[in-house]
């Protein structure tokens, strides 16, 4: 979802501007996206091999795709391994692009927090990357309503003990005092690349919160939590349960 908003922002930057399309803008925004897609996909692509491994009977499971899109199921190389997806997703921007036709993919939209379907009505949930946008006094409300609708389930989220910040690409951005990181987004190769106005920057910033292990381990104290590793440091948590 980092991926999805972050060039939602940028389209946002591109075309906000006297109401019409700005070609500057959108040349910056594809440039962006060309350099961040491919480091992307590839930890997609071993997220995917991960959740093959995980569940072995992916292909036979009714799977909720928590704030997700289709387009992480094909990078991710899993598209071939699934029956039946429900995509659940805030924003009717990303629904409306998913829609390709594939009929394994049904795309809803819903409110973030209330998935209308009965306890236990899928088999696994997944969420890739959404929960660090999620309000940190509302995330014990999201994982309260995974563990209901789903009997399995594997998140992930980026660690704030990686000291890059992955949606700003930026160096320590998150480990400073919130005051003084929202001062510095404009100087990040995200803000650079992308043009996006002062508000969308502050805004963007407010919104996403790294979890901390901690963080993590009390809001899933039963799940099975796991580093994946990039340089030897912690990028992401992976929770299973």
């Amino acid at each position: 979802m980092a991926c999805k908003k972050s060039l939602g922002l940028l389209v946002q930057a591109a075309t906000c501007r006297f109401n019409r399309p700005n070609p500057g803008l959108f040349a910056m925004a594809s440039l962006w996206h060309r350099l961040i897609i491919p480091v992307l996909t590839h930890f997609r692509q071993k997220r995917g091999q991960l959740l093959l491994e995980r569940f072995p009977q992916l292909s036979e499971m009714s799977i909720l795709d928590y704030g997700g899109s289709v387009h992480f199921w094909v990078e991710s190389g899993l598209s071939d391994h699934v029956k039946a997806v429900d995509i659940y997703n805030i924003s009717e921007g990303e629904v409306r692009i998913d829609e390709r036709g594939d009929q394994r993919f049904k795309l809803c939209l819903f409110d973030g927090f209330n998935i209308p379907v009965p306890d236990q009505h899928f088999d696994l949930a997944v969420c890739n990357s959404v929960l660090e946008h999620v309000p940190p006094e509302r995330r014990a409300e999201v994982v309260k309503e995974l563990l209901r609708v789903a009997k399995r389930g594997h998140v992930q989220t980026p660690a704030q003990e990686f000291p890059v910040e992955p949606h700003f690409v930026m160096p320590l951005l998150h480990w400073l005092p919130r005051r003084w990181g929202r001062r510095l987004v404009f100087l990040t190769p995200w803000a650079l690349l992308s043009k996006a106005s002062p508000a969308l920057q502050a805004a963007y910033f407010d919104e996403v919160r790294l979890l901390k292990k901690a963080e993590v381990t009390q809001l899933f104290p039963t799940a099975r939590v796991s580093p994946e590793k990039f340089l030897g440091l912690t990028k992401s948590w992976l929770i299973s349960w």
